[in-house]
């Protein structure tokens, strides 16, 4: 029993963070110093992504799991996360949100059944100013905050008739800081790499992402990309904690306009 619920756990706690800085994949449009007027893009992704860490929740001891993203895949049960660029000359807005709902159940012994549910919502913000901006080029500094908010319930049945309920529900903020590359190879592929760093003891001790990529445009408005992302979360409050690296690829559907 002790080692099945801190695996359930663990299943749930793979999506903490893994949306909230989306790469999307660069404006169609080349940049250039005399060019000014909105661009938009708007992503819809998926975080294939596993875990490595420490995860206890609501007060239960954190245990160590390693889990791939086909381990996480069977407990989902709903899942929608998406992102949006709103660009203005050097200037950017980046909004990214994701949901997910995941259960599971187990057999921690022959007389005992364990039921396992966790909802979350995530969002981040960000700002960024293009440092570079050229034709084939773009750095920009991102400035910004990502919620996280999650709710877990836990549901221990033994033979004949004990039921032990366990729930938890943590919210938190963590600012970060970073640096996001674009670089245009011809009219239709573009590399991009971001490098993130926040937390500042504010929620979390410390937090970070790495992410790299390639996109290629399949049409007028439309791209396809595919990017690598490693993401380091060190939580620890109020009986939850939260101390794991997240890696694995992202695919993403992105339309321009």
């Amino acid at each position: 029993m002790k080692k099945a619920i801190p695996v359930l756990l663990s299943l749930a706690a793979i999506s903490a963070h893994a949306g909230q800085t989306y790469e999307a994949p660069p404006r169609i449009t080349p940049a250039t110093e005399s060019y000014s007027g909105w661009e938009f893009s708007f992503a819809l992704y998926a975080p294939l992504m596993g875990l490595d860490g420490d995860v206890g929740v609501a007060g239960l001891a954190p245990a160590n799991v390693d889990l791939d993203f086909g381990d996480v895949w069977d407990t989902l049960d709903g899942g929608l996360s998406g992102a949006f660029e709103a660009r203005y000359n050097r200037w950017s807005i980046n909004l990214d949100a994701i949901w997910l709902k995941v259960s599971d159940d187990a057999l921690p012994s022959g007389t005992s059944y364990l039921r396992f549910n966790e909802e979350e919502l995530m969002a981040s913000l960000s700002v960024g100013y293009a440092l570079v901006d050229t034709q084939t080029t773009t750095l920009d500094f991102l400035a910004g905050a990502a919620v996280t908010s999650m709710d877990v319930d836990l549901d221990l049945m033994t033979v004949p008739t004990a039921i032990t309920s366990v729930s938890g529900s943590q919210e938190w903020i963590d600012p970060y800081v970073g640096l996001r590359f674009r670089y245009n190879l011809g009219d239709r592929w573009t590399i991009f790499a971001t490098g993130l760093y926040g937390g500042f003891d504010v929620s979390s001790d410390e937090y970070w992402q790495a992410i790299a990529g390639i996109s290629y445009r399949i049409g007028e408005c439309t791209s396809l990309a595919l990017a690598y992302r490693i993401i380091s979360v060190d939580y620890n409050q109020a009986g939850f904690t939260y101390d794991v690296d997240s890696s694995g690829p992202n695919l993403g559907l992105v339309f321009h306009f």
